[in-house]
């Protein structure tokens, strides 16, 4: 391979089909739909040959290229070898008592390279320390943190814990606090607080030094306001000289989920939604009730997705890669056989199948193609109202289910701690499924709910801490309230008693445990009742999972293995 006139070129015929599994195609000079001027490879006159001009296909063939081809992509090769690295050679000062590991050292290098960075190294590998570690290096006058109401009190107790400099550390406790205008702040901020006209919202119009936004996947909804509120014309975003934002997950489900941030932070590149749907997400139209509506509910050119999102603004280190002493996770699908019931066929399954499968589909697509402002509004409205009613019968269902199978679940968790386990972390969804876990296990268990209280004898941080001091035995914790943000790492073993649509939510929980300090290998066990929702959610799960890991870590078609 070489490079030519702006182009990579290849001599060969592709017989097996590498070439054009590495994105290369074959030009035909007579028969090019574009006339002449308009096409790269007939302005380079290379003729009959395989070529391409996107550096992230060249580098997949990289052992081929020859010095020319390789002089050209050292820069793009160089920024995929940082977005990976595991050290640094650079001085981040820390308090005297605490260091940084070598790949949170390269972390903070590669942020400290560009204005706008996203940290998306799996969950448990210390995004917060590296963010921390960033404000120490920068010294910036002021820092805000947004992040979800459930990690407020770990980011306070971390940046109390590693910020060298005297800042003030303010959380927001209402939408009426007002900041002061002085310099010397660190702020924290959940999400929904900061939208809207309040006396919080107006005292943030001003410039930040630093902003950090923790599970930035929450924000892949442009729509939303607390998108706007970040990445809007007027948001944070725009009003901060730099900006890290942190997620374990940046694509919870599918890839067009990640396109408001990389849109936001390199419009250059990924500022055009339709070109980036075309490339990445499978954009499409469908026949649907006799109307041809664009669907981007798919995954393509991960492995190109993949570079351009790592020589452009993300850094991502997998566990396998940083920390080669901490276990793998094992996990087990254990089917709950005790139900006569066929739940396939029962009438609230059906029902909800039918209108989350067909209506939100279809409003889905609908707001896809939209063309006009007032369209998108439109279609966005409509498939609000559907997404309320689908997911209000998938909720009663779920919850049925859930309720049926926990007597069995309960069964299983005895006979589980009766083979001598000593620890071991619950985690389910229905406030009333985990009161019946909690009143079972009574005297040996902590629960975290989203009605915890965050401060107090009986708050979020107190029973985390028991139950990492051994002083109980289980943890049982609410899935979306309890699955970030905390180390559970006394446990080894954690049993999912219902399941959740988004794979991302599931991994979060999973690494309560998989985190640093773990010694053991980590088994996740999800109970399930046979041909039930739980069954159709595992199989859906799963299938977005592929697509996630083909887009952020491994090659298409080669599970665990990395894109060079």
């Amino acid at each position: 391979m070489t490079f030519w006139k702006g182009v990579f070129v290849v001599d060969v015929l592709d017989e097996k089909g590498v070439l054009k599994r590495a994105g290369f195609a074959l030009h035909e000079p007579t028969m090019c739909n574009l006339a002449g001027t308009l096409c790269k490879a007939c302005r380079a006159k290379i003729g009959r040959r395989y070529w391409s001009d996107k550096v992230e296909a060249a580098t997949r063939l990289k052992s081929y290229c020859n010095d020319r081809a390789l002089k050209v992509m050292k820069e793009h090769l160089s920024k995929l070898e940082k977005s990976r690295a595991v050290d640094a050679d650079i001085r981040v000062p820390a308090p005297e008592d605490l260091e940084y590991l070598g790949y949170q050292k390269a972390g903070i290098a590669y942020a400290l390279q560009r204005k706008d960075t996203l940290i998306g190294d799996e969950p448990g590998l210390g995004k917060t320390i590296q963010a921390l570690g960033f404000v120490n290096y920068l010294k910036p006058k002021n820092v805000i943190v947004i992040c979800p109401n459930t990690v407020v009190f770990n980011w306070k107790n971390e940046a109390l814990k590693w910020l060298i400099d005297d800042y003030e550390v303010w959380p927001v406790r209402s939408r009426n606090d007002e900041l002061p205008e002085r310099d010397g702040l660190f702020v924290i901020a959940n999400y929904e607080k900061i939208t809207g006209d309040t006396p919080l919202s107006r005292s943030l119009k001003r410039e930040w030094d630093v902003a950090v936004f923790d599970e930035a996947h929450m924000i892949k909804n442009v729509l939303t306001s607390r998108s706007q509120a970040i990445i809007g014309v007027n948001g944070l975003m725009n009003r901060s000289k730099r900006t890290l934002f942190l997620s374990g997950t940046p694509i919870e489900n599918y890839p067009r989920e990640i396109w408001p941030i990389a849109a936001a932070i390199c419009p250059a590149k990924f500022g055009n939604w339709v070109e980036f749907a075309r490339r990445y997400c499978g954009l499409h139209t469908e026949e649907r009730r006799g109307e041809f509506v664009a669907v981007a509910d798919g995954g393509n050119n991960l492995a190109e997705l993949q570079q351009r999102l790592r020589a452009s603004f993300m850094v991502r280190r997998l566990k396998q890669d940083v920390l080669k002493e901490l276990p793998p996770k094992r996990r087990q699908l254990v089917v709950l056989e005790d139900s006569q019931i066929d739940w396939a066929k029962h009438p609230q399954f059906v029902k909800w199948q039918k209108i989350y499968e067909q209506k939100y589909e279809d409003a889905f697509a609908k707001m896809e193609a939209a063309k006009t402002d007032e369209e998108y509004r439109l279609a966005a409205k409509a498939m609000e109202k559907v997404t309320n009613i689908a997911f209000e019968e998938m909720s009663a269902f779920r919850h049925e289910t859930a309720l049926v199978k926990l007597p069995l679940c309960i069964k299983y968790l005895d006979d589980l701690l009766a083979s001598g386990l000593e620890n071991v972390v619950i985690f389910a969804n229905h406030v009333d499924v985990i009161e019946k876990l909690a009143k079972h296990f009574e005297g040996n268990c902590v629960v975290v709910t989203g009605s915890t209280p965050t401060s107090g004898p009986k708050s979020r941080e107190v029973m985390v801490r028991n139950f990492q001091e051994g002083k109980k035995k289980i943890f049982i914790g609410q899935l979306r309230a309890a699955g970030m943000g905390i180390t559970l790492t006394v446990a080894n073993t954690v049993v999912f008693v219902e399941i959740d649509w988004v794979p991302a939510v599931l991994s979060q929980a999973e690494d309560r445990l998989c985190r640093i300090g773990q010694k053991k290998m980590v088994h996740v066990i999800h109970l399930i009742l046979g041909n039930t929702l739980d069954a159709n959610m595992v199989k859906k799960t799963v299938m977005k999972q592929e697509i996630i890991e083909k887009a952020l870590d491994q090659l298409p078609g080669l599970k665990g293995k990395k894109i060079a």
